[in-house]
C-alpha cells in the first residue's frame, strides 16, 4: 500500500526571497492587517497595545478587509500588497478564525512580502501546517509567530491576558532577524 503526502515541497515550486528584515522596530511606521475574520481586529488592537507599550515612537495602520473572501481576489492582494510598500515599514497579519481563513492570511502575507516589506502572520498553533503548506504553495516561506490566542476569540481582556510582552518580543524578532543562509542564497539568486 501506498500513501500519497498532501503537502507541497518547497523543491515542488520556484521559491522567491523574503524581503529584507529591518534592524528594529523603534520608530517605523507598522502595519497591522486583518483577514476579514470578526476576531481578527481584537487580536490587532492588542498587539497595537503592546507595540505602543514597548515602543514610544511608532505609528500603527490598519488594513482590515471587510470579509475573509475578499483574500481571495487577486486585485484585493494587489491593493494590499501596494499599500503595504506605500504605507509602512513592516507588516503584521491575523488571522481571526480558522481553516481557510489561513490559506488566504498567507497569500495577503505574501502579497506584502513581494512588494519589499518584512511582514509576519500571526497563526494559532493548530494551523501551523496550513500556514507552511500555503506558504510554499505560494512560493515564499513566510515567517510566522504561533500565538496562544483561540482564533476565535474577541474578548480583548482574554487576548490581553495571551498576548504579553514575550509574545511581542517573538513577533519582533520574526521581523528584524535577519535572512538565513537560504534566504540569503534566495535574495541573491531573484
Amino acid at each position: 500500500m501506498s500513501f500519497l503526502d498532501p503537502t507541497a515541497s518547497a523543491e515542488d515550486t520556484d521559491q522567491k526571497p523574503l524581503a529584507e528584515r529591518i534592524d528594529s522596530l523603534d520608530g517605523k511606521r507598522i502595519g497591522l492587517v486583518g483577514n476579514g475574520k470578526q476576531a481578527a481586529e481584537p487580536v490587532l488592537n492588542v498587539v497595537e497595545e503592546r507595540l505602543r507599550e514597548q515602543y514610544d515612537d511608532v505609528s500603527i495602520e490598519y488594513y482590515l478587509v471587510e470579509e475573509l473572501n475578499m483574500l481571495k481576489d487577486d486585485s484585493v492582494l494587489e491593493d494590499i500588497g501596494e499599500w503595504a510598500a506605500d504605507t509602512v515599514d513592516v507588516a503584521i497579519t491575523a488571522m481571526g478564525d480558522c481553516g481557510s481563513c489561513t490559506k488566504f492570511l498567507a497569500w495577503a502575507t505574501d502579497s506584502i512580502e513581494a512588494n519589499g516589506v518584512p511582514a509576519v502572520g500571526l497563526v494559532e498553533e493548530g494551523f501551523v501546517m496550513d500556514w507552511k503548506s500555503n506558504s510554499i504553495e505560494r512560493g515564499r516561506s513566510l515567517r510566522f509567530q504561533v500565538i496562544p490566542v483561540r482564533c476565535e476569540v474577541t474578548d480583548r481582556d482574554r487576548i490581553r491576558g495571551d498576548i504579553t510582552g514575550d509574545v511581542l518580543a517573538d513577533i519582533a524578532d520574526e521581523l528584524t532577524r535577519p535572512r538565513d543562509e537560504d534566504e540569503r542564497e534566495l535574495a541573491t539568486a531573484d
